[in-house]
């Protein structure tokens, strides 16, 4: 496992992640700090979604490269994970610079 998905673990293990379109809409509407990461083979509406979301909150999503099911494994999840949100502002930029550096992703301010 690399290390950004590493710090997703993390996260998981210190409660700060929420996983999935519902679980990260409803983080952003009672106005939790995070960063949203989505997998590069996320729905269109899951996508539109969170970054509808994101901008009436001024946040940013993050186009990973991973896919709904390197996520998903990551987290020990028996179904696919299109969206997740680190809810922890030093984990968020760890995992930043683990998974964008060097790989042509970069964050998407919406």
């Amino acid at each position: 496992m690399d290390k950004a998905l590493g710090y997703l673990g993390l996260a998981a293990r210190a409660g700060r992640l929420a996983v999935g379109a519902e679980d990260c809409a409803d983080r952003l509407r009672r106005g939790v700090p995070g960063l949203l990461v989505s997998a590069s083979d996320a729905g269109r509406s899951t996508l539109d979604e969170a970054r509808y979301l994101a901008q009436a909150r001024g946040r940013t999503v993050f186009p990973s490269r991973y896919t709904k099911r390197v996520l998903a494994d990551a987290l020990g999840r028996s179904g696919p994970v299109a969206l997740v949100m680190i809810c922890d502002e030093g984990l968020g930029a760890a995992f930043l610079k683990a998974a964008g550096g060097g790989h042509g992703n970069e964050e998407e301010r919406v």
